[in-house]
């Protein structure tokens, strides 16, 4: 797999080159610490990966995005500028995941390797959550649900945010077993992700608390629908909503 890296933190760049470097699945075509350099290098290379810092010398990160145009390479853009209209744009630009500076590059790994989904006996597709059409019907779901969880406000970086998502998923595939989220969501949450499921509770939790405590619940209110009054949803509860929100 091609991977291009693009930071404008040189010891970052080193550090993920380093890294990178190491496993045997990745070949590292290019890095640039600035966005002409990286641009060019890009279309060059024509990689399978590329992660890139949005704030970049010479040419920031959308300048990037939007000269490179249409690619299929997968993109994951790096930020330590985290809004609702920066991961929408992102997002709307053809990028696959919005990661959250600082990051731990087993996280990020994981990333890649997330959006990387084996398909057709070995074909691979991404995800965009931007609604770029797909094969796989999973990818779809996956895609709305990752693009809700973004507008409420519960980014990739809290560890709840994957756990909401294939919780949301179960729901959507068995509605059935909102009725047990303690017997069957967590402990299936804790056995993908190789967790417990007192951590995948609290982490979810976590999350939920996260996006509530930005602004009151005003947000989550907003997009649900839900009376003013409303209190922060339990984990059931809001796993609940968001799987009744996407079957609207």
């Amino acid at each position: 797999m091609k991977l291009f890296l693009l930071d404008s933190n040189k010891k970052i760049l080193s550090n993920l080159t380093a890294y990178f470097g190491e496993k045997n699945e990745f070949e590292i075509v290019g890095a640039a610490d600035n966005g002409i350099d990286g641009l060019n290098g890009i279309i060059d290379t024509k990689p399978d990966v590329i992660i890139m810092d949005l704030i970049l010398s010479g040419m920031d990160g959308f300048a990037v995005l939007n000269n490179l145009g249409e690619t299929d390479s997968r993109i994951i853009v790096t930020t330590a500028m985290c809004s609702d209209e920066i991961v929408t744009r992102a997002f709307s630009m053809g990028v696959s995941y919005v990661m959250i500076k600082p990051y731990d590059s087993d996280n990020l790994y994981s990333r890649i390797v997330d959006i990387m989904t084996p398909v057709d006996g070995g074909a691979r597709v991404f995800e965009n959550p931007a609604g770029v059409a797909h094969t796989s019907g999973a990818a779809d779901t996956k895609r709305m649900i990752t693009k809700l969880l973004h507008d409420i406000g519960i980014t990739p970086n809290l560890k709840g945010f994957r756990y909401l998502r294939s919780a949301v998923t179960m729901v959507l595939e068995d509605e059935a077993v909102i009725e047990a989220v303690t017997k069957i969501i967590y402990p299936e949450i804790a056995k993908e992700y190789k967790t417990t499921p007192v951590r995948a509770e609290r982490a979810i939790r976590h999350a939920i608390e996260t996006a509530w405590e930005r602004d009151n619940g005003e947000n989550i209110k907003r997009v649900f629908k839900l009376p003013s009054s409303t209190k922060r949803p339990t984990n059931s509860e809001f796993i609940g909503l968001s799987s009744e929100y996407l079957k609207k």
